[in-house]
């Protein structure tokens, strides 16, 4: 039998289904008749709000390499309070704050998830703070401390700092103890290069970025280069990490995919590693179960600031819709259903 806390009625739970694809796509307001109910080992949450990240806005629109047969349910993280458990059920009970990440369906007011697939939340880290950043702030917990194993006093070099995944890698980093150095864009086709609390910065035209990298960081070079942006900017970071260096490839925000001259992972005896948590959730769900509550323990230690986000009203999807081009950069958008 299951154990159920009161919430929602029955009578007012609704999912947002994706009855075209296209942009904007055709999603609409649906009743949940009858609303779903947890397996064994399922975990019933009352969705609260749910992520709307870049994933789902490529899929909606029918871009994404999947393409779920029309209509579904969209949405891969969401975050609310436990409704009801499955009766193998252990670790969660009802009224507990969880968050769900990769389950699909979570553009609704009730989601079954398996239990292996959630997280607490801590007490005083909000829901729409926890599920909105997740995917920048796992990113950044995942490539710094499992793929690069950061140690202390080693020299992190950040490109596009100023970007979600950027500002939650200065803040684990800076957290483990590590010397922080920055890129953010300026103005024009400039970039500011700085050494978090050494007072050292200058601004570099990007033709000369190679060579200002080598002025901030000398012939040592970094120990770690995590590369968010790509195109010619990662062969300037490459050319200036130290010996036994890692590069974290996290995405290709500048455009193009760079070619890296294999000769110089050589010559340096440096390593190149692939930081994608998706990956990391099919193979891996058990720990990246674990680092995701790991992470939000940081959030919830004052470690880790929230990601900006915009919180729209579920019913007002449209308005989403347009935020999600129109927001700030590195602002996410989360979908309020409570």
């Amino acid at each position: 039998m299951n154990t159920t806390a009161s919430s929602v009625r029955d009578a007012e739970a609704y999912a947002l289904v994706c009855r075209e694809y296209g942009d904007p796509p055709d999603i609409m307001r649906q009743a949940l008749r009858p609303p779903p109910s947890p397996g064994p080992d399922e975990v019933l949450i009352d969705v609260h709000c749910a992520a709307f990240n870049f994933t789902d806005h490529l899929l909606v629109q029918g871009r994404y390499q999947e393409r779920p047969q029309t209509p579904f349910v969209p949405g891969l993280d969401a975050a609310g309070v436990v409704r009801s458990i499955g009766s193998n059920v252990s670790r969660f009970r009802p009224g507990d704050k969880v968050v769900s990440s990769g389950v699909v369906g979570a553009w609704s007011t009730r989601l079954a998830a398996p239990q292996h697939r959630l997280v607490p939340v801590p007490a005083n880290v909000a829901l729409a703070d926890a599920v909105g950043s997740i995917n920048s702030h796992l990113t950044a917990y995942h490539g710094l401390l499992d793929r690069a194993r950061l140690q202390a006093g080693e020299r992190v070099l950040v490109l596009g700092a100023n970007g979600a995944v950027g500002k939650a890698c200065v803040q684990i980093a800076r957290h483990a103890g590590a010397q922080v150095y920055t890129v953010v864009r300026g103005s024009g086709d400039t970039f500011l290069l700085a050494h978090e609390g050494g007072g050292q910065s200058q601004s570099v035209p990007l033709g000369e970025l190679k060579q200002g990298l080598r002025q901030l960081l000398g012939s040592r070079g970094a120990d770690i280069v995590v590369d968010p942006i790509g195109d010619q900017f990662t062969e300037a970071a490459v050319r200036n990490l130290a010996w036994r260096g890692r590069l974290l490839v996290v995405g290709f925000a500048a455009g193009d995919i760079p070619h890296i001259p294999t000769n110089l992972l050589l010559l340096k005896g440096c390593g190149i590693l692939g930081v994608y948590c998706g990956g990391l959730l099919l193979q891996e769900t058990d720990a990246f179960t674990q680092q995701l509550e790991a992470m939000l323990n940081l959030m919830g230690a004052g470690v880790l600031a929230p990601s900006p986000q915009e919180l729209v009203c579920a019913n007002d999807f449209m308005q989403a819709w347009k935020l999600f081009s129109t927001a700030p950069r590195g602002t996410k958008i989360v979908l309020d259903f409570a």
